[in-house]
């Protein structure tokens, strides 16, 4: 083969690029394709989990207009039960995830109205009956299973504080310590919410996130991307799905944003490969369809693909192969390179220099050239190192130097 290779820079007009465009709207369309459906197993599994808040906090209302009969608390309790009772009805109109959205935050609403007006209730209980006074403030805390986890201060203070007023019960510092426990566990049970609103907030955004980073780390797998940080990006990918079991929203959000700027990183990376691809597929696929009206005959079985090229042979009618190099997306552009037993080559001294001349090969491959153009493959001319600068000879040199290619075989 020649040491120096022909060459030609490609490019695609309106058809071609639109086929290269097309595949890449294509590629888009699956990740939508695949991204919704992990979406739709997300929001059907918020769904049961809003059911179930809203059977929770049903019958919590209902519990607590029971308990405020008779007090003055009494209608607006009934109110707050008829108003959770509309809430959880609501669920049979939620059809995608923002509509579940707006849906948690009205049951979160309607959660905190709950308890403050239990503590209402416990407090004016505190003047008539301790014992059921101090339960009532229990089984607020009670329903708030994960509220030391949420908030371990706030639960620990008010363990404190439960513990002073029952030392208290049937005396005359009952009133005070109940008093206080109820402004603690207010606090308590408002700082639990928020963070678990917040939690339930992230946790969200890092299914979404999760969801696309797995997505990326896969597609680059099958298209064989070698990413230099693919460990790292693992590890966030596992750090992120750890952080659910965790209270540390700060963490969380540098999470977040980590595992957003590598699924940009190697979407970036993948997309670059893959079109890479696409470039050597639609030349080689024009190549193809251009070669025999170019007097050539690809080789069967000779295409070889690799990391950043697609090689391939045709045949010349005298027999020599030409072999045809594919390059895309290595920053020089697309490019075709050809490589020959050079029969035709004829090196000449002349007052320029070295000159190196492959005449016959040139006119076969400007032919291929044009037919590149009528398969919508632009090209640039053909170039090699030491090609000289004046026309090739007249066409009758060409045939002599055919003609004594025919006679060496």
């Amino acid at each position: 083969m020649s040491s120096s290779p022909k060459y030609t820079t490609v490019v695609f007009e309106h058809e071609r690029q639109a086929q290269f465009e097309a595949a890449r709207l294509a590629r888009e369309a699956e990740r939508r394709r695949h991204e919704e459906i992990a979406r739709r197993q997300r929001f059907e599994a918020g769904l049961r989990a809003a059911r179930e808040r809203a059977e929770a906090l049903t019958a919590r209302s209902a519990d607590l207009a029971r308990v405020a009969t008779g007090l003055p608390q009494q209608p607006e309790a009934e109110r707050q039960r008829d108003l959770t009772a509309r809430i959880a009805a609501g669920i049979g109109g939620i059809t995608d995830e923002a509509g579940l959205t707006a849906w948690n935050d009205r049951a979160l609403e309607a959660e905190r109205g709950s308890e403050r007006l239990r503590g209402t209730v416990a407090a004016e209980m505190t003047t008539r009956e301790h014992d059921a006074a101090l339960g009532l403030t229990e089984a607020r805390l009670d329903g708030e299973t994960d509220r030391a986890r949420l908030d371990p201060a706030g639960a620990e203070r008010v363990a404190g504080l439960t513990a002073e007023a029952r030392a208290q019960l049937g005396g005359p510092g009952f009133a005070p310590a109940h008093d206080r426990l109820g402004i603690a566990a207010a606090e308590h049970l408002e700082r639990v919410a928020d963070q678990r609103a917040l939690l339930r907030r992230l946790a969200g955004e890092s299914a979404e996130a999760e969801l696309r980073l797995t997505a990326a780390l896969a597609e680059a797998g099958e298209a064989a991307v070698d990413l230099p940080d693919a460990e790292a990006a693992h590890r966030v990918l596992a750090d992120l799905k750890a952080e659910h079991d965790e209270v540390r929203p700060r963490r969380w959000e540098h999470l977040l944003d980590e595992a957003r700027r590598r699924t940009a990183d190697v979407t970036a990376a993948v997309e670059a490969r893959l079109d890479q691809l696409e470039r050597m597929a639609i030349i080689v696929e024009a190549a193809g369809a251009a070669l025999p009206q170019a007097g050539l005959r690809v080789v069967a079985g000779s295409l070889v693909e690799r990391d950043d090229a697609m090689t391939f042979r045709a045949r010349r009618t005298d027999g020599t192969d030409i072999e045809l190099t594919v390059r895309a997306g290595d920053g020089r552009g697309s490019r075709l390179e050809y490589r020959s037993e050079g029969a035709d080559m004829v090196v000449e001294q002349t007052a320029e220099g070295t000159v190196a001349r492959c005449d016959l090969t040139e006119e076969i491959l400007e032919r291929l050239h044009t037919e590149l153009g009528h398969q919508g493959v632009r090209t640039d001319g053909l170039h090699w190192e030491g090609k000289p600068e004046g026309p090739r000879p007249d066409q009758e040199a060409i045939g002599n130097t055919a003609a004594g290619i025919r006679k060496q075989g």
